[in-house]
């Protein structure tokens, strides 16, 4: 669970080679069989506004571009970029998940609440997990170039994360390379385009730091059962975001979920989706009709997932007062 739903977070709910070149561009949507196909199209289906990355939203004199983006680097990218760079630049305000600045501090807050994200007394994760789950989580992080000494004090939500990051795009992730958000941060910043964060990010992290052990645990367990191709399931996340099926990409992670075979798979899902999506997205919608009041030239740009739905960014525009349009590709 928290390894599918943060690498939903990080492509879609925390990169010189381009993750398409060294992940591949497999498909597990593609491969699913008829009954689970049909299975994902009905989850799809209630969704508002399911498909589609780029949209205009337009309300009297005031205009909002709006962005679905994926954080880690692909060549396809630049395409986005150089079509959105002179909107960006022209704007009167970015409206970011979480800026720059605001990532960079949580390397502070884990000096400063250490307790977070790593187990600080007690028995580590090789005590806690048996033999053949920490065999299985030592051999993740040896492809990664992690020690596993090291990573078994970590919190499982944090070890969780990690795994999240596929071995297939560890040398992008150490580059530099950046993403789609932090690009059009970069756009903005050079233009003098004010930026604003819908997120708190200790409190985005505290959705998982704060969960019991034993669902934390169980969440570890949900990554290794769905991990036996990272980066087959990295893969399959970008082609649907280049595609624009962003409902089906996150209901699809539901399917792997019970798939894996996890006592209350299904339930730990859907807690999580109701925190990482559906409640941030509702505390973001009196934020951004804040932000937005008196803008005549906006940008919001945030994870493709929080885009659609009846909760999404799309709909909180419609609500309040606005008419949507999807950006041709």
């Amino acid at each position: 669970m928290f390894k599918r739903l943060c690498l939903l977070a990080a492509l879609l709910t925390l990169p010189v080679q381009a993750m398409a070149q060294t992940c591949g561009t497999r498909d597990l949507i593609a491969e699913l069989g008829a009954d689970d196909r049909a299975r994902l199209d009905a989850l799809v289906a209630p969704h508002p506004y399911p498909t589609g990355n780029l949209w205009r939203a337009t309300r009297g004199d005031s205009t909002v571009t709006v962005v679905g983006t994926i954080h880690v680097p692909d060549p396809r990218l630049s395409a986005i970029v150089e079509r959105l760079d002179e909107t960006v630049a022209n704007a009167d305000l970015l409206i970011l998940e979480a800026t720059a600045e605001d990532e960079a501090g949580l390397a502070t807050l884990a000096t400063e609440k250490p307790e977070m994200f790593f187990i600080t007394e007690g028995p580590t994760l090789i005590d806690i997990l048996g033999d053949e789950e920490w065999a299985k989580v030592n051999e993740r992080l040896a492809a990664m170039g992690i020690p596993g000494f090291l990573a078994a004090k970590f919190q499982p939500w944090y070890l969780s994360m990690t795994l999240a990051i596929p071995p297939c795009a560890l040398s992008a992730i150490q580059s530099g390379a950046k993403g789609l958000d932090r690009q059009l941060e970069v756009i903005a910043n050079e233009a003098g385009v004010p930026l604003a964060a819908l997120d708190d990010t200790e409190a985005v992290l505290r959705l998982f730091a704060d969960e019991p052990i034993e669902d934390q645990l169980d969440g570890l367990r949900i990554t290794l059962e769905t991990q036996a191709d990272g980066d087959a399931a990295s893969s399959t996340l970008i082609e649907a975001y280049f595609d624009g099926r962003i409902r089906e990409s996150w209901e699809f992670g539901r399917i792997q979920v019970e798939q894996a075979g996890i006592e209350n798979g299904a339930e730990l899902f859907e807690e999580v989706n109701q925190s990482l999506l559906i409640g941030r997205n509702e505390d973001w919608e009196p934020k951004m009709n804040a932000l937005l009041d008196g803008k005549e030239n906006v940008v919001i740009a945030v994870g493709a997932a929080h885009l659609s739905g009846e909760s999404g960014v799309l709909m909180a525009l419609k609500r309040a007062g606005y008419t949507l349009a999807p950006l041709s590709r």
